[in-house]
């Protein structure tokens, strides 16, 4: 199975991703990005810590995709 790295960007600050984990297929690991990186964003633009969160995923090292989330608020 092939494993895929989620690193992690956060107003300005990296996390990598130095274990990885095993999906069967690509999809799986779209799907985690997507979860990782709403988790994340839940939080943080919760208490304010960020307004945009990127997970960047690796295939073998490779980039395979990349989830963006961003916080927008208008006040009236």
């Amino acid at each position: 199975m092939p494993r895929f790295h989620f690193d992690i960007h956060e107003n300005g600050c990296f996390t990598p991703d130095e274990d990885g984990r095993e999906f069967v297929d690509g999809d799986d690991a779209r799907k985690e990005a997507v979860l990782t990186g709403a988790s994340i964003a839940r939080d943080a633009f919760t208490t304010g810590s960020a307004h945009r969160i990127v997970v960047d995923v690796r295939e073998e090292g490779v980039p395979f995709l990349k989830v963006s989330i961003t916080l927008e608020v208008e006040e009236a």
